[in-house]
């Protein structure tokens, strides 16, 4: 509370006093093109109250706005409203007093107004959508209870848990995706912005699904490059047709959609609508223009395009996308699948995490669950999941720390060739690096003469502690937005990473034997 005080009497509090939470996210928007220090941990602060501000402005003109239940959250918002103004232009100058409280103190307040600001982004899906639940009530009202039959066949399905009572509370929300069939398909035509399209629509967009027009495969779909009636291009993902009996692929498929649907965010990929028809199941996306982060970091003309401030803004964007999905959406969404190949970049480099075929939404209170067929990709699996099916926020944490490492290195996981630098893990190569004092021999020779080496090197610090072994050792993705943002906060010294091999790096030989010996997941 002293900090704040002190830092109230260099803000016009009288000034501030009189806003309401719109007025005072536009005093932010405003102030934080001033500032001099502490850029990116003010520039993520004005990205969340950007997002407020443009929640505000839909929400303005709503009835909702004036409930009581809806105005003590509000006026709670804008108090921290205020002390991120107060905050920010604190950041404005280098004078006595801010250099006083630069440090770990400014970082401290950054790390609690970042954190009370998602709170209220939190209760925005709450608010919003308290007219949408009122309406699948009533309508869940005249739906049948499914039948007997459906219900064993959910109890059977490959999600399992590491208690009883997180399993039954499971098997009890596949229940619900199977008896909300009709009320799903309601909410998709409330859904603002998004179009159940029909067959001949998608089929007319990719001329029939023309070869010459498919742009990725992946384990159970194929993506097209489509252009719609409207003239917009769009990315048709349809979903490769299997038997009727394999009801968990369904189930898949609406989980895709419903994790998806209603995500907002600058860095997780938008999608359009969806099409049902028969067994074909397609869903829709924006288009990509750029492709994926894979096609840019393993080519070497194409590498040579991605500076390191290329590449440290689609760092940062991936970051806050994952923190969004954990933290912000409401939903407390796992992605479950970060790599290279599922990071699509817009026509300005900025990166959108996409493919949630594989993600998982937790219920309230429940902070892991265990499965016991494991899904992913060779090199991005966190060691616990692999090993023993158990997964978290910090599997995310694990395969971000991966991606990280293969951006700043250039270099893939698995062998490809026969030099020895190509061989993986990546893992062991970095920390012989990390620990011989020879790190800058890890960074892609492209970066070398990056006049940010030490950034980069900084950089490197966070991917390792992202894969440590432990999972309560790993930061949360909230920790590694704020190490990303914050220059002055000191990192912790990592530990020795998952799946390190001290001979891993050697001969071409032993580098096989070694690999050979890891068992390898199934790939998604």
């Amino acid at each position: 509370m002293v900090f704040w005080s002190s830092l109230g009497q260099a803000a016009n509090i009288a000034q501030l006093s009189g806003l309401d939470a719109f007025g005072l996210t536009t005093m932010i928007m405003q102030a934080v093109h001033k500032v001099r220090r502490n850029r990116r941990a003010c520039n993520q602060l004005s990205q969340r109250v950007q997002m407020i501000a443009d929640l505000l402005q839909s929400m303005q003109s709503s009835e909702m706005m004036q409930r009581p239940e809806t105005r003590k959250p509000i006026n709670g918002l804008e108090e921290t409203l205020r002390r991120a103004y107060i905050l920010i232009t604190s950041c404005q100058n280098s004078s006595s007093m801010y250099l006083f409280f630069m440090g770990e103190k400014v970082t401290n307040q950054f790390s609690e107004v970042q954190n009370n600001v998602d709170f209220y982004l939190q209760l925005f899906p709450v608010l919003s959508h308290i007219d949408t639940t009122r309406l699948l009530v009533r309508v869940l009202n005249g739906v049948h209870p499914p039948q007997q039959e459906n219900a064993a066949r959910l109890m059977k399905s490959p999600t399992s848990h590491s208690n009883p009572d997180s399993r039954t509370e499971m098997s009890g929300a596949l229940e619900r995706v199977q008896a909300v069939t009709e009320p799903f398909e309601v909410m998709v035509r409330r859904i603002t912005g998004f179009t159940k399209f029909s067959f001949s629509q998608l089929a007319n967009a990719t001329n029939n699904f023309a070869y010459e027009n498919r742009i990725g495969l992946g384990g159970f779909s194929t993506v097209y490059k489509g252009l719609l009636h409207d003239g917009r291009q769009v990315a048709i993902k349809k979903r490769f047709k299997v038997p009727a009996k394999l009801d968990f692929q369904d189930l898949d498929f609406h989980n895709e959609i419903q994790s998806i649907m209603k995500l907002q965010h600058t860095n997780i990929i938008k999608l359009l609508g969806c099409c049902f028809h028969g067994r074909e199941k397609l869903l829709v996306y924006e288009y990509m223009l750029n492709g994926s982060l894979e096609s840019f970091i393993f080519g070497s003309r194409t590498r040579a395009m991605v500076d390191w401030p290329v590449r440290y803004k689609i760092i940062e964007g991936i970051a806050q996308g994952v923190v969004y999905l954990h933290k912000q959406c409401g939903l407390h969404i796992i992605h479950r699948d970060l790599k290279p190949s599922n990071i699509l970049l817009d026509s300005d480099m900025n990166p959108k995490i996409s493919d949630f075929g594989l993600s998982k939404i937790l219920n309230p209170g429940v902070d892991e669950l265990f499965e016991e067929n494991v899904f992913g990709t060779p090199g991005f699996i966190a060691p616990e999941y692999r090993e023993k099916g158990i997964f978290s926020a910090k599997s995310d944490v694990y395969s971000f720390g991966a991606l990280l490492l293969q951006i700043i290195s250039g270099k893939r996981f698995c062998p490809i060739s026969s030099g020895p630098r190509d061989y993986g893990p990546l893992n062991t190569w970095v920390w012989d690096m990390w620990t011989d004092g020879r790190l800058v021999e890890f960074i892609d020779p492209l970066l070398c003469n990056e006049p940010q080496i030490a950034e980069i090197m900084r950089c490197i610090q966070i991917a390792l502690l992202c894969i440590e072994e432990n999972q309560v050792d790993r930061p949360t993705m909230w920790d590694v937005v704020l190490m990303l943002s914050c220059e002055n906060v000191t990192l912790p010294v990592p530990r020795q990473p998952a799946y390190y091999k001290k001979d891993a790096i050697g001969t071409d030989q032993s580098q096989t034997a070694d690999i050979a010996m890891v068992p390898q997941p199934e790939s998604s």
